[in-house]
């Protein structure tokens, strides 16, 4: 996972410049500039929210692992407490 991280840090955004053919009104473009930021922060959201989803799968894997131990830990106890019975009886 630390690589991924590194990987994605070392990928940086190239500064978006629009220089059309045919010039632009200032209101057109500004348009385009809010146009291309909601999609970058349409993606941007997407990304987070994937890494929110990835993250709670990674907590219930670890969650479903600390019951399995503790399962059998109890089982454990419980197995050395019968016999801890029995020798006593």
């Amino acid at each position: 996972e630390a690589a991924k991280e590194a990987m994605e840090a070392n990928k940086k955004k190239t500064q978006i410049r629009y220089d059309p053919d045919v010039p632009m009104s200032k209101e057109q473009l500004a348009a385009w500039r809010r146009e291309a930021r909601r999609v970058r922060n349409r993606e941007s959201a997407a990304a987070s929210r994937q890494r929110i989803r990835d993250r709670i799968s990674e907590l219930e894997a670890e969650v479903d692992q600390w019951k399995s131990k503790y399962t059998q830990a109890m089982d454990r106890l419980e197995q050395l407490e019968r016999l801890a019975s029995g020798s006593e009886a």
